[in-house]
């Protein structure tokens, strides 16, 4: 393909699987009492004076088991409560404006369950119901990915179309991928892109329930909430779903030189005492992608080695700080992207088990020429009629391969010489030639 795909990629339209149901008795909710309340004491802590609509909404569940909740407290001297002063206010009314708090004993054992643990946010699910539902969220569950589907979610990457054949049935075949090549071939960036060929939507929950622990889950960093205006079509969602459940994109979490050991497994923040979950649970149904696998500050056999049971099982095991052991599904597509050549990163054992090995080169000139002619439409810049040439010649010169981030780069420079200089929006041979010589060190390659 001479230049980056022109299909638009379509709108995501529906969730994968029918919203969870709302647990309407304490019960079904399938949490401890005990958790319930102290959750429901942290909220009054945190907003005291608060009705209980309110609270339902803080908590993710229903008013009546609210209301229970609260008898309980009240029973045990915890919540006071602060009706409305008006009298002829109707029964309905009277029940919205009525107002609890917590009494000074239930407020110190507030304190001091907040000391213990500051999660603050809706009930907790289940792990049970959790792991039913990222087993019936599980990509390979949505259907195949076909090559159209992922024309369009790569449809602005140049020269696409020689991966196409190979990342398609990769994808679909739930295994570990393997992207190697030389820096700058463009990995990381089309790992990114690869999540919007899983078209579905997944309900992720705020924090899971397991082993008498709270786990958040629902990362703001790693999870993009869905909302109605970005599908083409209408979404028949039941309205009052479980709202302990947020409907989510896909993940597509990326994690580079930064990656340690510890963020592979349930942390507890040594100041707030909450429990974190992993990366890979944070990635369930979606992709995670090690990019600049080598340069983590584990050896790679150890990075590696972590993998070997999750990849065989698609399950993964996890010890708590209180010292049970949890086990969670792994539905990941789990991306790994190098520099190094696959013989520099494992042994032939542990290449067998990567199902794919994809290697990224450098583009084609024709795709590197229209590269430079769409990124330079996009920066409102003009090339003069001789101006690949002098491109050629650059490259010729420094034995320095079509890279697709150059013209990007390089262009910038230029546009940040023209803003500077006052000159007129053209990419001249000259112009070329100095942004070169400021974006590489004399001595480098380029």
């Amino acid at each position: 393909m001479s230049k980056a795909m022109s299909i638009e990629p379509r709108a995501i339209e529906v969730p994968q699987i029918q919203p969870p149901a709302v647990p309407t008795t304490k019960e079904a909710l399938n949490i401890p009492s005990n958790v319930l309340e102290e959750l429901l004491q942290k909220h009054l802590l945190a907003t005291p004076r608060i009705d209980i609509i309110q609270l339902s909404k803080k908590l993710g569940i229903v008013t009546h088991i609210v209301e229970d909740l609260i008898q309980t407290l009240r029973q045990k001297a915890m919540i006071e409560i602060y009706q409305p002063e008006s009298t002829q206010a109707n029964a309905q009314s009277i029940r919205k404006n009525v107002l609890y708090a917590l009494s000074t004993k239930g407020a110190e054992l507030a304190q001091y369950l907040v000391k213990m643990d500051t999660y603050l946010g809706p009930v907790p699910v289940p792990i049970e119901e959790y792991a039913d539902v990222v087993n019936k969220q599980d990509i390979r569950e949505a259907g195949t990915i076909s090559r159209q589907t992922l024309e369009m979610a790569m449809f602005d990457v140049s020269g696409a179309e020689q991966l196409i054949s190979q990342l398609g049935p990769a994808l679909n075949s739930g295994q570990v991928l393997l992207l190697y090549g030389d820096s700058g071939t463009g990995k990381s960036y089309v790992s990114k892109k690869l999540s919007n060929a899983l078209k579905n939507t997944i309900f992720i929950p705020y924090s899971i329930y397991a082993e008498g622990n709270i786990i958040k889950l629902f990362s703001v960093l790693h999870h993009k909430p869905f909302s109605r205006e970005e599908s083409s079509v209408p979404l028949q969602l039941v309205e009052h779903h479980d709202r302990r459940w947020l409907l989510c994109h896909r993940p597509n979490i990326l994690v580079g030189g930064e990656l340690t050991m510890d963020m592979l497994e349930v942390n507890q923040d040594s100041i707030t005492k909450s429990l974190q979950a992993p990366l890979q649970m944070q990635a369930n149904n979606g992709i995670l992608i090690i990019d600049d696998l080598g340069r983590q500050p584990m050896p790679v056999q150890t990075l590696l080695n972590r993998w070997i049971v999750p990849m065989e099982t698609k399950e993964d095991h996890f010890a708590l700080p209180n010292g049970q052991q949890i086990t969670v599904p792994f539905k990941v597509t789990l991306i790994f992207s190098s520099n190094l050549s696959p013989e520099d990163i494992a042994d032939p054992a542990f290449l067998r088990r990567l199902g794919y090995k994809i290697q990224f080169e450098s583009l084609t000139e024709s795709d590197y020429r229209a590269l430079w002619q769409e990124t330079s439409l996009r920066l409102e810049l003009t090339l003069d009629g001789d101006y690949f040439n002098k491109i050629r010649f650059l490259h010729r010169e420094s034995s320095f391969d079509y890279y697709p981030y150059l013209p990007r780069d390089i262009l910038n420079i230029c546009r940040d010489i023209i803003n500077f200089e006052q000159l007129d929006p053209i990419i001249t041979s000259s112009l070329l030639v100095q942004a070169w010589s400021l974006y590489f060190a004399a001595d480098s390659k380029g």
